[in-house]
């Protein structure tokens, strides 16, 4: 109950402490905070041990990219229960006894693809839902009536009210919502003695690659990542005082595909019930998808992939995912960078993804048994992805381009971003297939001028608050490896490096460092500096710099990271948590 509970207090504090507020003249969103949580728990010493400590810090700050620190309290007297989520009984009698994984439901199109791949299997399966707002509550109920009625005595669902004061949901991207799915998982799958907690997600979303070198930071979600799910199945394993896996099995699988397991398995009738959409709070009481978000994007794009886009109503869209109106400047710059994305990874060979993602990949298949087989199967997951979205793209521009021709398109729709403001006139006695078929001669011309100059993309720019830069990265990383002396003025040198002195004095550090005392105060001096920076950067950020800009170096330099202190919260951290009395 201490993880359930500590799991909610970091959800609450996540969605109550805004990252900042997006606007047009911003080139990025603001992102890390800094909290301090103060917790009544059960066991004090067990939360305080330094392992379990390290543990809860890094998996927060790899999954949101913020700054934790805590302060475990004894709890005075036992919080009461107001009702009991489900009985068991007499465990060795139930059904569901000792499952090889609890499945966590989330009543979207990979859940459902998950959920009944299992049931085909002959798998007995416990579901377990987070339940946000009532309306998600009654389409996760009816879905589950219906796979029950597919697959009898081979579910039980589970689902677990979760939600929040007015007051906490000031903060939508909710980074740490997988935390508090992994508690509740975990609290399950000890209670009924299971194997571990399994989590269906598609690999392209599960790795989340950056979409461009000045990524958005909200599209940085690290939900189901390899690493994420490592970090969480040992912090559960060592609560648990018992193996506890947590894994992925569409870990390499496009959406596209996972989807199409559902038209296999025959049960297409069931993708009205599910929702992919990010915004679950948006005020629609009859249309569950908003149509603007990156969710909506995937589940559109991967059904059409599949050949199932009649599957899925329009009419439950508030926006046509490809040629609805996208005033907010974050949600046209999801659409294009979606698409540009998908577009550059279908022209790529696979070579080419290699090298480009080289670091990403890297840190992917950091755990795996087999890197080098995990890594190609990554590789080949991405390509197969670029493709469809390339097809979809032309699939939808083909049955778009009456709208193209009479210029009533949205130029600011994810197809009219794609090809700009730019429309291919019609003339006089041309036929529409004969102007279709110059518009898309054109249009690929239009996308691949936008892959060799991203520029044209009207992409944000990279923020200089968004981390460090190069030469800052590669000083800290001398700093991080603990390089003195001569040594440090070699790595330096060896990256280079130069000197800020360089002009009127010693072009590089070795040099300056023997040249005489004053040059090598300024070394020193300004190694100084550069570590007291060093200090008020988070993991992630210096993380995501190692990747950027040292990736041949980055496992190294990971290991470093791992082993040096976390950075304490701000000097006037918001705490978040429970009293001492609570």
């Amino acid at each position: 109950m201490d993880f359930l509970e500590i799991a909610s207090y970091v959800f609450a504090g996540d969605c109550s402490t805004r990252r900042g507020e997006w606007t047009d003249e911003k080139s990025e969103e603001p992102w890390t905070r800094d909290f301090a949580f103060h917790i009544a728990v059960r066991e004090p010493e067990f939360w305080a041990d330094a392992k379990i400590m390290s543990l809860l810090q890094k998996v927060l700050g790899f999954l949101s990219n913020d700054v934790y620190s805590f302060t475990f309290v004894p709890l005075a007297r036992e919080r009461r229960v107001e009702s009991s989520y489900f009985e068991f009984g007499e465990l060795s009698d139930w059904p569901f006894h000792k499952p090889a994984r609890v499945v966590m439901f989330s009543g979207g199109l990979d859940s459902l693809a998950g959920a009944v791949e299992t049931a085909v299997s002959g798998v007995k399966s416990v579901l377990i839902s987070h339940r946000p707002v009532s309306t998600l509550d009654a389409r996760q109920r009816k879905l589950v009536r219906e796979l029950q009625k597919r697959f009898p005595g081979q579910f039980v669902h589970i689902p677990v009210w979760i939600n929040k004061a007015e007051k906490f949901g000031r903060e939508p991207t909710q980074r740490t919502r997988s935390f508090l799915f992994a508690a509740l998982g975990t609290l399950v799958a000890q209670s009924v003695e299971a194997g571990g907690v399994r989590f269906y997600e598609n690999g392209i979303l599960s790795l989340n690659l950056p979409l461009a070198q000045e990524a958005l930071r909200s599209r940085a979600s690290r939900t189901t990542h390899p690493v994420a799910l490592q970090l969480l199945g040992l912090l559960a394993a060592a609560i648990t005082e018992r193996e506890l896996a947590m894994d992925n099995p569409f870990s390499f699988k496009t959406k596209a595909e996972v989807v199409g397991t559902i038209e296999t398995n025959r049960v297409t009738e069931l993708v009205p019930l599910t929702c992919s959409c990010s915004h679950l709070m948006f005020q629609s009481s009859v249309k569950h998808h908003c149509g603007v978000c990156s969710q909506c994007i995937d589940r559109r794009v991967a059904l059409a992939g599949a050949g199932l886009l009649a599957s899925d109503p329009i009419t439950d869209y508030v926006a046509d995912v490809f040629t609805g109106a996208r005033p907010k400047q974050l949600d046209r710059s999801i659409a294009i960078d979606y698409a540009l994305h998908g577009i550059e990874l279908d022209r790529q060979s696979e070579t080419e993804i290699a090298s480009t993602f080289n670091a990403e990949i890297t840190r992917a298949v950091r755990y795996e048994a087999r890197r080098g087989e995990a890594a190609q199967s990554i590789i080949s997951m991405h390509k197969r992805h670029g493709s469809t979205v390339r097809r979809v793209l032309e699939e939808q521009l083909r049955l778009n381009a009456p709208k193209l021709i009479d210029r009533t398109l949205e130029s600011n729709s994810l197809l009219g971003l794609i090809i700009g403001e730019r429309y291919l006139p019609r003339s006089d006695g041309e036929s529409s297939q004969s102007a279709s078929g110059k518009l898309l001669s054109r249009l690929e011309e239009e996308v691949l001028n936008r892959i060799a100059n991203p520029s044209a993309a009207t992409r944000p720019k990279r923020s200089a608050k968004s981390g460090p830069n190069k030469r800052e990265t590669i000083l800290f990383a001398a700093i991080l490896s603990n390089l003195e002396g001569l040594r440090y003025c070699s790595f330096l040198d060896r990256h280079k490096v130069r000197p800020k002195w360089a002009d009127e004095g010693p072009s590089g550090y070795r040099s300056s460092y023997l040249h005489n005392a004053g040059y090598k105060k300024k070394v020193q001096d300004e190694k100084s500096r550069a570590k007291k920076r060093m200090d008020g950067h988070t993991d992630p950020m210096l993380a995501d710099a190692f990747v950027t800009y040292l990736p041949t170096e980055f496992e190294t330099l990971s290991q470093f990271l791992d082993s040096r202190n976390s950075p304490r919260a701000s000097k006037n951290p918001q705490i978040l948590g429970s009293d001492k009395r609570s």
